[in-house]
């Protein structure tokens, strides 16, 4: 089961509808687009402006005077293009581009996949909204609904990390790299069957600048980093980034955009987030979800549709298989489990020691019902551990942050939570290969360097409670925000206890995953413990760290932003920028490296665990792919339900049942997939 929060990553941007509103009946888009068009202009007309200024106060030859230099160029490189949106026919398209279909690489799914059958898993709880933009669109269940079923522009391979087509049949670079073309299948389709569009593309572009969709993250970013999108008739279209970006940096920026359908969005209108809170927005992918299936606060029931369009596209024809997935809500893990065991669900993560080494010794284990899997895989790891929100006047103190960071006893946590199977998270970043930096290593628990800590902070006393507190009587006392799960509130009853050895009382308070969400996106919280699904593959520092995502234009704490700590600092600000525009690796490298540094030595974030495999028990029907390129499942992946290559085989149900029945078993099934593991 997933113990993290799947974020995307809002930001800020000063709306472009300030001046000019355009409200009209309908989808609107076709008004929006020149009065779009003319902010792009006065914005960068503005910023030519204020980057000239700063160059001309800069001192000749120095940093300052070559950075503005560089905004200048780019900014006037951008003037140039012309619109931000451009429609032209398809005869416009230029020639001679080298195209590339990505149809050399391996498959990443199993010929022998069977279509059918119903997949039964659970999610702790329900999604506050079906919306895939808008608030609460991050939810824990956004990739149930959207990410992980539909297709955006091109995908990973998941076995290798190359680019393979998924929307778009074809793609290729301008001579400079700043313009990627597209040609789309012209067979693509909704899920409710209307056949998708070039200008679809544009649409998602205008929903998600629209105030009324309050996405602050994709206004800033499709203002900042799209220069421009054109048009070329119904099946092709180009997107402009300021930089030239390789195959890999494309795909990370622009490659997971999908299409949104004009017909869903006829009634789109400032009561947008109520409106649509309860409709799912049909998508390029094979299901779909209808109302009848929507059963509020139980489950959710997703169809997929037996002749869409990618059914016999490579990449896709093997995975998406069963012909329903249930996702229900059981908020209490060890009762999915029950369930599991009932039969009533049919896959259980049983990664915990505990599961793996007691709870999943069962009967229908040794008879061969159930079938177990250790699978290691090669995927970015998430943030397990404590964000300290720098808004908190106790926590903008150094020595308070340095002494909580050798307060938290992890060691314990993974020795009698995890009984030493779990390694110690090093640092916010890690499962990145050479972009992570070797040098950060989390701080050991450590009480009296703790207390040392917290002596130059002012904590000096001791109560007759062993909490530390200042002569005024300030107790050294932190209210810790988490999940309010069994797991996790055995966690945090250890590193409670153990940090009163150093003199700090955590105050744990346990919520619904949601509203643990919620609170840290909108920085309500002291400490929290929330993490984030990244993906490869590249981190994006920006959003965790730039301090625009920590407060707004007055000064106050910006909410709806992953930077949870409200972190801010000009010379991470620049860091952040430089490395989300580079191009090349090595200075992509050098700039995570000395971000992290940065992270670890303001003592921000507390790292928890991680684990570089999962473990999962199946009832047999389930089947995994095992080819001479993919076995169980290709590695770049969190969770290896979520590739979607996976089947039922009902033959092997029903066997499976009737033997249940008759008594007859099966030989005991337990592997080890060790081929992705990290030496």
């Amino acid at each position: 089961m997933r113990l993290l929060i799947l974020l995307m990553l809002p930001l800020f941007l000063i709306s472009c509808q300030k001046e000019e509103d355009v409200y009209v009946d309908g989808l609107g888009f076709d008004e929006y687009v020149p009065v779009y068009n003319s902010y792009i202009e006065r914005w960068l007309k503005g910023k030519v402006a204020e980057a000239t200024e700063e160059f001309e106060k800069a001192e000749e030859g120095s940093a300052a005077k070559k950075d503005a230099a560089k905004l200048i160029e780019r900014f006037k490189r951008r003037q140039a293009l012309g619109d931000y949106f451009q429609f032209k026919t398809a005869e416009e398209l230029p020639e001679g581009l080298p195209w590339k279909d990505g149809l050399d690489e391996p498959e990443d799914s199993d010929p022998a996949a069977k279509k059918g059958g119903v997949f039964r898993y659970f999610v702790t709880s329900f999604p506050p909204t079906l919306r895939p933009i808008g608030p609460a669109s991050n939810s824990g269940m956004r990739g149930q609904l959207y990410d992980d079923v539909q297709l955006g522009l091109v995908h990973l391979n998941r076995l290798n990390g190359s680019v393979i087509p998924a929307t778009a049949k074809e793609w290729a670079p301008s001579p400079d790299k700043r313009t990627w073309y597209f040609r789309l299948h012209e067979d693509a389709e909704y899920s409710d069957g209307v056949a998708v569009k070039a200008r679809d593309f544009a649409i998602s572009v205008y929903l998600r600048i629209s105030d009324y969709t309050k996405s602050s993250f994709y206004q800033e970013y499709l203002r900042e980093q799209l220069a421009q999108i054109t048009i070329y008739g119904d099946h092709a279209l180009a997107i402009t980034l300021p930089e030239p970006k390789a195959e890999l940096g494309m795909y990370s920026a622009i490659g997971t955009f999908a299409p949104s359908p004009p017909h869903f969005y006829e009634e789109f209108g400032p009561d947008y987030e109520e409106r649509y809170n309860w409709r799912h927005q049909p998508t390029t992918g094979p299901y779909s979800l209808s109302k009848e299936d929507i059963d509020k606060g139980v489950s959710l029931t997703l169809t997929r549709k037996k002749d869409w369009w990618g059914n016999d596209k490579k990449f896709y024809r093997y995975r998406y298989n069963p012909d329903k997935i249930v996702w229900r809500v059981i908020r209490d893990t060890p009762k999915a489990f029950e369930l599991f065991r009932a039969g009533q669900l049919d896959l259980a993560v049983v990664s915990s020691p505990q599961t793996w080494y007691e709870k999943s010794e069962i009967d229908p284990v040794y008879k061969g019902y159930i079938e177990r899997y250790w699978w290691y895989n090669d995927f970015p790891r998430p943030q397990f551990g404590v964000e300290m929100n720098l808004d908190r006047d106790k926590l903008k103190d150094l020595n308070v942050r340095l002494g909580l960071s050798h307060s938290l006893n992890y060691d314990q946590v993974i020795k009698v939570q995890f009984w030493g199977d779990y390694n110690r998270l090093p640092g916010f970043v890690d499962g990145f290969g050479d972009f992570v930096n070797p040098e950060i290593k989390a701080r050991a628990f450590d009480p009296a360097i703790a207390r040392s800590y917290f002596k130059k902070a002012g904590f000096t006393e001791e109560g007759n409670d062993g909490i530390l507190r200042k002569p005024d009587g300030t107790r050294l006392e932190f209210t810790l925000s988490h999940y309010g799960v069994k797991t996790y509130t055995e966690i945090m009853n250890i590193l409670k206890n153990e940090a009163k050895k150093a003199g700090v009382d955590l105050i744990l308070d346990g919520k619904d995953p949601s509203i643990v969400f919620t609170e840290a996106m909108d920085k309500k919280f002291e400490l929290t413990s929330v993490a984030w699904a990244v993906q490869p593959p590249y981190f994006s520092f920006y959003e965790y760290f730039h301090s625009r995502n920590a407060y707004d234009e007055q000064g106050k704490v910006k909410e709806k932003t992953n930077n949870v700590f409200a972190y801010v600092d000009p010379q991470m600000d620049r860091w952040a920028e430089e490395y989300r525009q580079a191009t090349d690796d090595a200075v992509k490298k050098d700039l995570a490296w000395k971000i992290q540094k940065q992270v670890y030595d303001r003592a921000v974030f507390i790292p928890g665990w991680k684990r570089d495999y999962e473990r999962i028990a199946t009832w047999r029907w389930v089947r995994w792919p095992n080819t001479e390129t993919v076995q169980f499942c290709p590695p770049i992946n969190s969770y290896p339900y979520d590739h979607y290559s996976f089947w039922i085989d009902e033959e092997m149900k029903e066997e499976t049942q009737a033997a249940m029945i008759s008594g007859k078993t099966f030989p005991e099934v337990e592997k080890l997939i060790e081929l992705y593991r990290k030496k």
